[in-house]
């Protein structure tokens, strides 16, 4: 396993990210605790869930399985945002009033006395900046969380934050977790520039599109019942001719180095230097364990070159995973 500093912080976590959204909702408990002990003797030290994976379920599973000894091997990450508790929308949000609330629900149920990275799940329109970064930066000096970050934001939102953070000398963000792979590419025209000049962290998520570039789905076959696809038409839209003959190279590809097309994918991902992190998910232990040993695989530059080449067109593919191009509200009371 190879290891990176994450972003303007001081600590260093492992080129790879265990994405704990499906546990323990798609696997037995004991599989489980299984696949994150064997995440862990790879190498593996950060691990991410949310408050919002299972409705508070992979956190109550992460504070079962990791003893105290494991959970001080390694950056745990969570995140707030989902209204928790239907219809109170005060349960959910950026607001002070929720995330205090929040962190106290995840350290509960992770049972743990921290936070290592606490992460905003999505902006938050109706709560003003002042409001969400005061209260990150009073949890922060109260040791129960380390480090801040966010999730599904622009680059112009963060820039705004960090702005505000250090006009108040209040903790700043240290990391965005945005959807990245070869076939959506977006982050790279403003979100990989501005984290490169800030030395923000980036991770990753969605390396394998939601399974697209996992091999299941065939060209001319029927979408497999129950998989990702089935259940989201934005995502069948992208199975076109285009997509399946990138797939069928990249296939080909992969077979020159005794791969399969989802480990080149993420193998293709760690090329990138913008990217401190790919975050690896999935139901089934199979998904992971094939990628623990992407570190130590190179790739010819010219197939590097060749897959930025066929995927160049996924740079415009617009974000699917964030409508919200507004900014936190104006907090008029504040100078």
């Amino acid at each position: 396993m190879q290891y990176v500093k994450f972003g303007n912080t001081g600590i260093m976590v492992s080129r790879l990210c265990l994405g704990a959204m499906e546990f323990p909702d798609t696997l037995e408990e004991s599989e489980a605790v299984a696949l994150l002990d064997e995440a862990l003797d790879s190498g593996i030290n950060f691990v991410d869930t949310a408050d919002a994976y299972g409705r508070g379920s992979s956190e109550e599973f992460l504070g079962r399985a990791l003893t105290p000894e494991k959970r001080d091997k390694i950056i745990l990450a969570t995140k707030c945002w989902v209204v928790m508790k239907p219809p109170d929308r005060n349960t959910g949000g950026c607001s002070r009033y929720h995330i205090i609330q929040a962190v106290e629900d995840s350290l509960r149920r992770m049972r743990t006395d921290r936070i290592d990275l606490y992460q905003l799940h999505h902006p938050h329109p109706e709560t003003p900046v002042e409001e969400t970064l005061s209260a990150l930066d009073a949890l922060v000096k109260q040791g129960k969380i380390r480090y801040i970050g966010v999730c599904n934001y622009f680059a112009w939102q963060v820039a705004h934050a960090l702005g505000v953070s250090a006009l108040h000398h209040w903790e700043p963000f240290a990391s965005m977790q945005v959807r990245y792979n070869l076939l959506d590419r977006g982050i790279e025209r403003e979100t990989a520039p501005f984290c490169r000049r800030f030395n923000i962290a980036i991770m990753g998520y969605g390396p394998l599109d939601g399974g697209i570039l996992s091999g299941k789905y065939k060209r001319g076959e029927p979408i497999p019942e129950g998989s990702r696809v089935s259940k989201i038409k934005q995502m069948q839209d992208y199975l076109t001719d285009q997509t399946f003959d990138i797939l069928d190279e990249l296939t080909a590809m992969a077979a020159k180095y005794d791969l399969a097309l989802n480990q080149l994918a993420v193998a293709w991902i760690l090329t990138k230097p913008f990217v401190t992190t790919p975050i690896l998910g999935g139901k089934k232990p199979e998904h992971f364990r094939p990628m623990y040993g992407l570190c130590e695989v190179v790739l010819d530059p010219a197939d590097v070159a060749r897959i930025d080449e066929l995927s160049q067109h996924t740079l415009y593919r617009p974000h699917s995973n964030q409508p919200m191009t507004e900014g936190s509200s104006l907090a008029l009371n504040r100078w």
